[in-house]
């Protein structure tokens, strides 16, 4: 099963008669843009996490962690995209992602950042919802779910949790996002459940 929507060609975001995306690097070949992707990201991400920025965790904070770790590599690195885009089903029209961003990250100001939560099985709950309405939502031409992944990480930091991802396995990952994407949390928070550790006190 194809995973990878970047194959979808489109006029904006591809090289002419190609699938792969126009990055700062001028690589053509799939493969090794995506194992460029990969080393670049990676020390970007190692470095993020061991000082994350200040400020309140919104759209603008989502989109500085996009740009921080695509800006070496697509010049759109931070800004939502503008064209639509799908794996198996379509993610949230273009149009619409600012506006439905903007929902999103009022709800979660509104629940102030899931800090009056006491109960660790109800901040994986919430975990599980945000991760999975970030994932249908979809801003990004490129890089979704990294970005997604640190800025839950972050979340979580601010909650005295840490959230250890590489105890999840890709294909976990996406069934898990495939699930919630149909409304159905459970694997989402099963996944969260046993990714999340307390900071030792």
């Amino acid at each position: 099963m194809q995973t990878y929507y970047e194959y979808e060609w489109d006029a904006f975001y591809c090289y002419p008669n190609s699938h792969v995306l126009i990055n700062k690097l001028n690589i053509m070949d799939a493969e090794q843009l995506q194992t460029a992707e990969r080393e670049i990201t990676s020390l970007r991400m190692a470095q993020f996490l061991s000082a994350p920025p200040n400020g309140p965790l919104d759209y603008a904070y989502l989109r500085g962690i996009h740009r921080m770790l695509f800006s070496d590599i697509y010049a759109w690195a931070g800004h939502p995209r503008t064209v639509d885009i799908s794996k198996g089903s379509m993610f949230c029209h273009d149009r619409y992602i600012d506006e439905q961003c903007a929902s999103l990250f009022a709800r979660l100001q509104d629940e102030q950042y899931l800090t009056g939560i006491a109960s660790k099985k109800c901040i994986i709950q919430r975990l599980a919802y945000y991760l999975g309405e970030l994932n249908a939502i979809h801003p990004f031409r490129e890089g979704n779910g990294r970005t997604q992944r640190l800025f839950i990480e972050v979340l979580c930091q601010r909650l005295g949790y840490s959230l250890r991802f590489e105890r999840i396995t890709n294909d976990e990952m996406i069934r898990a996002s495939q699930f919630s994407f149909q409304g159905d949390e459970a694997a989402m928070i099963a996944v969260i459940e046993r990714a999340l550790e307390a900071y030792p006190r």
